[in-house]
């Protein structure tokens, strides 16, 4: 483990642009469950609604929201990790670094990094209508529609559906995210995994551009991933235990 160690501290000072790809790894530390150590049964009381259930079914789109009130209940007390705040420091220290997130919980957002973080699966702290695409706070579109008048509906255009800017199963994901997701992953010469399976497309696929530019891939996780075979280094570990031995 101290050899792998030095080699990842030797990745992380001799780069020039470092890119981060994100997972549900990353906010357990946190205490935040993901789908597979939900040991509280956290997304089997609040399953995820299918896109096409949403635009189909008022109360769909209700579950929907009700998820969104019930995860950001979840997340209100919790504090980012020590990774997180490591995160942060990279990207702070140089504006081409880049944030690729799969997580939608908010606790990777700093306003002074926003430009850098892209939300590849969106936040629970944001919502739009589908149909004019005006932004609305989560928190006062449900107690004010949602809850008070059983309505998802725009109040702008009148003929959209308001919806929280996570990407739900069957839903496109933003394109525009994935354009800029692609540009980062090939301009850097390292590349992070951290936290992240790497079983979900088009994440998975990040890796691999940068190591088609020639940039060195770090994978560290607690379990094996399908990219560890061509990963440059891979470390089997909690993100906050990596942290406290590269600092």
């Amino acid at each position: 483990m101290n050899k792998k160690i030095t080699q990842l501290k030797n990745y992380l000072s001799n780069s020039s642009i470092i890119t981060i790809l994100s997972g549900a790894g990353l906010s357990t530390a946190s205490g935040l469950p993901d789908f597979r150590t939900d040991d509280q049964g956290f997304w089997i009381k609040n399953k995820p609604v299918h896109f096409s259930e949403f635009i189909q079914s008022k109360s769909a789109r209700i579950k929907s929201w009700q998820n969104n009130l019930a995860i950001r209940a979840s997340i209100k007390d919790k504090k980012p990790s020590l990774m997180h705040g490591y995160i942060v420091e990279l990207l702070t220290k140089n504006k081409l670094n880049t944030h690729i997130t799969q997580n939608i919980d908010g606790l990777h957002y700093l306003e002074k990094i926003e430009s850098q973080i892209i939300e590849l699966h969106g936040s629970v702290f944001s919502a739009s209508c589908l149909n004019c695409f005006k932004k609305y706070d989560p928190a006062t579109f449900y107690k004010s529609k949602v809850k008070e008048l059983g309505s998802t509906s725009c109040t702008s255009c009148n003929s959209g559906y308001v919806k929280t800017s996570t990407i739900s199963f069957g839903q496109k994901l933003n394109e525009e995210h994935i354009k800029k997701a692609t540009m980062a992953s090939k301009r850097c010469d390292l590349f992070l995994c951290l936290g992240t399976s790497l079983k979900v497309s088009p994440a998975n696929q990040f890796p691999q551009k940068a190591q088609a530019e020639n940039a060195n891939l770090v994978i560290i996780n607690r379990e094996p991933t399908p990219l560890d075979a061509i990963a440059d280094l891979v470390i089997y570990d909690d993100l906050d235990s990596i942290y406290e031995k590269i600092k």
